[in-house]
């Protein structure tokens, strides 16, 4: 007999239910995660935005010069010798063409004496040559002529006579032999007298005289440099005279400044020196003046770059000067002064930050606006720069939202999440 345990027969019913119950389950889940898939939304990124402005903006470039006197001058003396008399001392004020100081003038005026009495000597020898002449060549060369004119006319008379039959032809030539002869003596009379010795002494006594002005002249001249005149208008901030009181030739004695007019000199870089230009206007402070600010404007530019040692070698800068308009007592040549020149300013324009320009690889510059978290590129120009900002040229309008820092992530289209900074 077979006997059959019930208990067995339960068992596999339950193991049939369970695998049943876990392969609904796993397929649940998996059309579950098939659903959630297609409609999970994907993540947006989030930006930070700022809105283009419309106004006024202006380009400054800063930097940090000396002040210097517009002219200054170092007095010097072209000759040697002893000061006779001073007229001024440090710290005075002269104008232009005031007697600063007179040197010691007697050996100059003995030289000078001693160049006219020598010029009056050669100018009396040239009187005493011109008056004595060529007096026996001179003779010799009237004596000559009244002969060749003589027998000229007998020659033209004898030819009459000739031409009649009245004389022979030998009488004939000989009265021309004879004119022809005393003809040549003429011209050699004439000849001597004018190279004679005599006129050669002329000649070198009249050299002798212009040698003799030029000399006395000169010495006037030179006598013009015993008298010391200030060749600017201004201040005399230093004085280099020995205790001897004899100055040396072209060592300086005085150092004028003209301190009433004066004007900042900057080396300025390539870069920002290619913005300057004549006419831009400048503010001007300083430490050594306090709270005072001074107006200026670009003077001058220079014509060329010059090369300076800087921190990372060697540095192409151009010279830049400024002229202060309303200097007083408190600026001083040598102070430091602070510069801000206005290169170029506009009004009302479009302007956003720095952070908003995006550079392409390909150097377009490009902006994000956000409207309604949807993105759009917009490539443009910029114009002037501030310190912040910068005017922008493109198919945008004022307080468009503009993307502050884009990456390359963002692209035109995308969707994103705006955080607004004020």
């Amino acid at each position: 007999m077979l006997y059959v345990k019930k208990g067995d027969s339960g068992m596999g019913k339950k193991k049939k239910i369970i695998i049943i119950t876990l392969g609904l389950i796993i397929l649940i889940g998996i059309v579950g995660w098939k659903v959630a898939i297609k409609n999970k939304k994907p993540i947006q990124t989030m930006v930070q935005t700022t809105p283009i402005k419309k106004g006024n903006i202006e380009s400054h470039i800063q930097a940090t010069g000396k002040i210097f006197s517009m002219d200054k001058r170092d007095v010097v003396s072209d000759v040697e010798e002893k000061i006779e008399k001073m007229f001024v001392q440090k710290g005075d004020k002269v104008e232009k063409g005031q007697v600063l100081m007179k040197l010691e003038e007697t050996n100059i005026q003995y030289k000078i004496k001693d160049a006219e009495l020598r010029l009056s000597m050669e100018e009396e020898n040239l009187k005493q040559l011109q008056k004595e002449g060529n007096t026996e060549l001179e003779i010799n060369l009237s004596n000559a002529k009244i002969k060749y004119e003589d027998a000229k006319k007998m020659y033209e008379r004898n030819k009459s006579l000739y031409e009649e039959s009245a004389i022979s032809k030998t009488d004939f030539e000989k009265s021309e032999n004879d004119m022809k002869e005393l003809y040549n003596d003429y011209l050699l009379a004439e000849e001597r007298l004018k190279n004679s010795n005599h006129e050669n002494e002329i000649i070198i006594q009249n050299q002798k005289v212009e040698l003799a002005k030029l000399e006395a002249a000169k010495l006037e001249k030179d006598l013009m440099k015993y008298t010391i005149k200030s060749p600017i208008t201004g201040t005399i901030v230093d004085t280099n005279i020995s205790e001897s009181g004899i100055i040396e030739s072209h060592v300086t004695l005085m150092s004028i400044q003209d301190i009433d007019h004066l004007e900042v000199v900057v080396d300025m870089n390539e870069y920002d020196a290619s913005k300057i230009k004549v006419g831009d206007p400048v503010k001007i402070t300083g430490d050594s003046f306090e709270k005072k600010v001074y107006e200026g404007k670009v003077k001058y530019v220079g014509s060329i770059a010059k090369q300076i040692d800087g921190s990372e070698g060697k540095e192409s800068v151009v010279e830049i000067k400024v002229d202060i308009e309303n200097n007083d007592e408190f600026l001083k040549p040598g102070f430091s002064a602070k510069l801000d020149i206005l290169t170029e300013k506009k009004d009302d324009v479009l302007t956003v930050p720095y952070e908003a320009i995006f550079t392409q690889k390909n150097g377009d510059k490009i902006i994000f606006t956000v409207k309604d978290g949807k993105v759009k590129e917009h490539k443009i120009n910029t114009g002037i720069e501030s310190d912040f900002s910068l005017e922008i040229i493109g198919d945008v309008k004022e307080k468009d939202e503009v993307i502050l820092n884009p990456t390359e992530e963002i692209k035109d289209g995308d969707q994103v999440m705006v955080d607004k900074v004020i």
